[in-house]
C-alpha cells in the first residue's frame, strides 16, 4: 500500500472522501439560517494559480466541486495574465465557484471596505469574464471580522452563517473552522472524528501547500520558489527571444 505523506494529493484525496462520506457537504450558497449541519470548503490562493488548477482537477475526478478565491493585489502571481485567466476559466468550467480573495493592504479605512471589495470584484469579473459572487479575506483583522460585512449578490465566507468570530473559548464554537495555513493545522486536523464531532464546519485549504509527492514546510516553499522561477524564465524568454 502506498504511503500517505503529509500535504500530498493522496492525503488530500483521502480527506475529500471523508468529507463526501459525511453526507453534509454543501456549497456556501446552499446554506440558510435553518441549516442544522454542513461542511463547506474553500481555497484561498496565495502563490500558485497552476497548483490551484491541479487541485481543481483532482476534486473534479473525486466528484466534488468547491470554491477558489484569487487575489488581484498580489505580487506572487498576475491573475490577469493570459495563462492564468485560461487556468481560472478551466477551473470554473469544471463546476467550481470562482471568488475574490480580498487583500486589504491598500484599504485606508474600514468605512470604505464595501466599495473596495465591489470594485475589485467588478474588475476581476470583467477581466476573466466569469461571475464573481463570493469573497474571502486575506489575513483579516479582528476589526474586519467583527463587521460581519454583507454585500448584495455576494457571499462573504466569514458571514455568521459560515463562520463564528470569537475571541478565546474556541471549543465552544457553534461553527468550527479548520485551516492548513502556513503548512500547519493550527485549529485541528479534519480526520473522521473531527468531521463527525462538529455539525457545522468550514474547511480552508490552500492549494499552494499541496503537491503530488507531499513536502515539509521548507521543502514545499523551496519548490514553490523554483516553480515561480521557471515561470518567470519562460516569460522572459518569450518576451526577449529577439535578443541573441
Amino acid at each position: 500500500m502506498r504511503e500517505i505523506r503529509s500535504f500530498s494529493y493522496l492525503e488530500y484525496a483521502d480527506l475529500i472522501r471523508k468529507v463526501i462520506a459525511s453526507d453534509r457537504y454543501m456549497d456556501f450558497g446552499e446554506i440558510g439560517p435553518d441549516t442544522e449541519s454542513f461542511i463547506v470548503l474553500r481555497h484561498d490562493v496565495e502563490f500558485s494559480v497552476e497548483r490551484s488548477l491541479q487541485m481543481a482537477r483532482l476534486e473534479w475526478m473525486l466528484g466534488i466541486r468547491s470554491s477558489y478565491f484569487f487575489q488581484i493585489r498580489n505580487d506572487a502571481y498576475n491573475l490577469f495574465s493570459a495563462r492564468n485567466i485560461q487556468a481560472v476559466r478551466e477551473i470554473g468550467q469544471m463546476g467550481h465557484h470562482i471568488g475574490l480573495h480580498v487583500h486589504l493592504g491598500m484599504l485606508d479605512h474600514t468605512n470604505r471596505i464595501r466599495d473596495y471589495i465591489v470594485q475589485d470584484a467588478e474588475a476581476m469579473e470583467k477581466m476573466i469574464k466569469m461571475p464573481i459572487d463570493r469573497f474571502s479575506y486575506h489575513r483579516p483583522s479582528k476589526e474586519v471580522l467583527s463587521l460581519n460585512l454583507k454585500i448584495d449578490g455576494m457571499i462573504n465566507t466569514y458571514d455568521e452563517k459560515y463562520f463564528e468570530f470569537r475571541i478565546g473559548n474556541l471549543d465552544k464554537l457553534n461553527i468550527h473552522y479548520l485551516a492548513d495555513s502556513r503548512h500547519q493545522w493550527k485549529y485541528g486536523y479534519p480526520d473522521e472524528n473531527t468531521i463527525s464531532k462538529y455539525p457545522k464546519l468550514q474547511l480552508l485549504i490552500h492549494p499552494d501547500e499541496w503537491t503530488i509527492e507531499g513536502h515539509d514546510t521548507k521543502s514545499n516553499f523551496l519548490l514553490l520558489r523554483h516553480e515561480k522561477s521557471i515561470e518567470a524564465h519562460e516569460t522572459f524568454k518569450s518576451e526577449c527571444d529577439h535578443f541573441e
